[in-house]
């Protein structure tokens, strides 16, 4: 396996802004990683005039915990959507990234991996902020087309490259690249028939149109002044949000129908946040973007979070 040590890879953490018709087995999470995959049927995305997403960072204040892509399949397609989750193997943060990518559960129902689960993890990084990872062959052993092939591999992409720049790891403003080896070998073959290419920068491509990075899914946080913390892709007509109180039986009551984020309130990297009083309760706030001539929401996501 790789060496860890090319470069020390330490524990210090120093918050930087880190730069359909549906495949139901697709969407089952870790308890269907032994399964043949392939992307969706339908091109809904191509239909439905979605704008380019852009690898913007956000300024994300998370310094105890682990940032996370999962893929998702949506009405617009297949996207990466990032999550933080808490370290619990403690050992480098690159490598403890991709540990939880390959073994732990999303938040969120319905995301997942095709990556399988392994305690080998080699890491290195060296300049410029190249990071190799390298990974044994069972963690590539699902059998997947090309889409799924590509979104897998930039799952790793995504997540090594999160961790090194939420940690401080990475030198000067160089874009990190992965290099991705399979038992120490590189331009491996991996889930059946995708061949690894020398090196993966992030790919635009495959981020979702739209996160709510803040409340995340299924958390807790404090009733009163609420922050809504989102990136989100430009929009012909704009960004819209809704916001329901769920009481003890799940019935949904209005809090906010339709609302459109304030273009002015969105920077230029596509993130945005909003502010607003809440009392203790459960709760589910929804963005989604719409293109000019289409009545889809584009790019819908949702939170479920409680107040207390």
């Amino acid at each position: 396996m790789q060496s860890r040590n090319k470069q020390k890879i330490s524990r210090r953490i120093g918050v930087v802004g880190i730069t359909a018709a549906l495949v139901v087995a697709a969407g089952c999470g870790l308890t269907n990683r032994e399964s043949s995959h392939e992307m969706p049927t339908s091109a809904a995305a191509e239909t439905l005039n979605l704008p380019d997403a852009t690898d913007a960072g956000e300024d994300v204040a998370v310094s105890t915990k682990l940032p996370v892509y999962w893929l998702e399949n949506t009405e617009s397609g297949v996207f990466l959507y990032r999550e933080y989750l808490q370290d619990k193997r403690h050992q480098e943060p690159i490598g403890d990234a991709i540990w939880t990518l390959l073994s732990a559960e999303p938040t969120k129902p319905k995301r997942y991996t095709h990556l399988k689960p392994t305690d080998e993890i080699g890491v290195s990084i060296n300049q410029p902020n190249v990071i190799t990872l390298d990974l044994p062959a069972k963690v590539f052993s699902a059998h997947l087309d090309q889409g799924l092939s590509e979104r897998a591999i930039q799952q790793l992409v995504f997540t090594a490259t999160a961790a090194a720049s939420s940690t401080g790891l990475l030198a000067g403003d160089g874009a990190p690249t992965v290099r991705i080896l399979v038992d120490g070998q590189p331009n491996a073959t991996v889930f059946d028939d995708y061949q690894l290419a020398d090196v993966y920068e992030r790919d635009p491509e495959f981020i979702a149109p739209i996160w709510i990075i803040d409340p995340q899914y299924g958390s807790t946080v404090d009733a009163g002044s609420i922050r809504i913390h989102g990136r989100t892709t430009q929009f012909d007509v704009g960004t819209f949000y809704s916001l329901q109180r769920k009481d003890a039986d799940g019935k949904l009551s209005v809090i906010t129908a339709q609302k459109q984020v304030n273009p002015g309130q969105i920077k230029e990297d596509g993130s945005f946040i909003l502010t607003t009083e809440l009392k203790a309760g459960s709760y589910l706030l929804t963005f989604w973007g719409v293109e000019s001539e289409s009545e889809h929401q584009v790019g819908k996501v949702t939170s479920n979070f409680k107040l207390e």
